[in-house]
């Protein structure tokens, strides 16, 4: 098999297949022959073309700072200048 013919092939694969969604085909060299490989996706990569995507949740706003406001104003050694 040739390059172009292994390319042709592992394209019509990735659109076609019914694994598509868990498996990549790829052209590669073996000697001076072309052969097409199969790759295994990791799960979360995982693309299935007739699922819905998820939509991640906002995520809640921080909480508010629970200290009085003379806590929250009186400073420390930390800061210049005392």
């Amino acid at each position: 098999m040739t390059r172009a013919e292994a390319e042709n092939q592992a394209t019509t694969l990735n659109r076609e297949h019914p694994d598509r969604g868990i498996y990549r085909w790829i052209a590669r060299a073996s000697g001076d022959d072309w052969q097409v490989a199969r790759i295994a996706l990791p799960g979360g990569v995982r693309a299935h073309p007739l699922h819905g995507t998820v939509e991640a949740k906002p995520q809640p706003s921080p909480a508010d700072d629970p200290r009085t406001p003379f806590d929250k104003n009186v400073g420390g050694p930390w800061l210049p200048g005392i």
